[in-house]
C-alpha cells in the first residue's frame, strides 16, 4: 500500500526537519535511528547507577543534618569549605568545639546552624525612645573608648534593647551610662 503523502516532521535524533512518507515515521535516516537507538540503551545501563549514588548522596545528607555533633571534616562538608577554614573559626571563637581526645573535634551543629542567624535589631517605636535620648554606635564607641565588637558584646549580655533608624542603630544612653558609670547608693 503505497501513498503520495509526504509530512513534514522534526527528528527526535537530531532536531532537523525532514520529510516523511508516513505519519509514524520519527527519524530522518537510519543513522539517526541507530544513534537514538544506542543513546536509549546507554541510558537504560547508566539509569540505575545513578538512582544508586544519588540515594547515597542524599542519605549522607540526611545523615549529616541529623546529627548533633559533626567532626571537623563532617563540618566543612555541610558548610561546604575546607577544613582549614573550619579550624579557622574555631581558633577566631566564631564555632565552639571540644576536643574528645588529641586529635578529634568535634562542634555542636546548634553553632553551625546560629552562624546562619542574623543579629536581631529591634526596631523600637518613636514614642518609646527619642534619639536624643540615645547614642548611635559610634557616639558609643567614641565616648567609650570601646570597639565595634566589644560595644555589640556588652549589649547582648546585658540584653540592652537597641533599635534603627535610617542608616544608624540606636542604643539608649542611661543603659550604657549605667553600664560603665555604675551609681552605687
Amino acid at each position: 500500500m503505497s501513498s503520495n503523502l509526504t509530512v513534514n516532521r522534526i527528528c527526535e535524533c537530531c532536531g532537523n526537519i525532514f520529510q516523511a512518507k508516513t505519519t509514524v515515521t520519527r527519524y530522518c535516516s537510519k543513522l539517526c535511528n541507530k544513534r537514538h537507538s544506542k543513546q536509549k540503551t546507554r541510558a537504560e545501563k547508566i539509569a540505575p547507577v545513578e538512582q544508586l549514588i544519588e540515594k547515597m548522596v542524599n542519605h549522607h545528607q540526611h545523615d549529616l543534618s541529623s546529627r548533633e555533633f559533626l567532626s571537623v571534616k563532617l563540618a566543612a562538608k555541610l558548610l561546604g569549605v575546607s577544613e582549614r577554614i573550619v579550624y579557622a573559626m574555631v581558633n577566631s571563637g566564631r564555632i565552639r568545639s571540644a576536643n574528645l581526645a588529641k586529635r578529634k573535634t568535634v562542634i555542636y551543629r546548634q553553632d553551625i546552624d546560629n552562624l546562619f542567624k542574623l543579629p536581631e535589631i529591634v526596631p523600637g517605636p518613636e514614642k518609646e525612645a527619642n534619639i536624643d535620648d540615645c547614642y548611635h554606635m559610634a557616639e558609643a564607641q567614641a565616648k567609650f573608648s570601646i570597639s565595634e565588637k566589644a560595644l555589640y558584646e556588652l549589649i547582648k549580655r546585658n540584653n540592652i534593647k537597641k533599635f534603627q533608624s535610617g542608616w544608624y542603630t540606636y542604643v539608649h544612653k542611661k543603659a550604657l551610662d549605667q553600664i560603665f558609670n555604675p551609681i552605687i547608693d
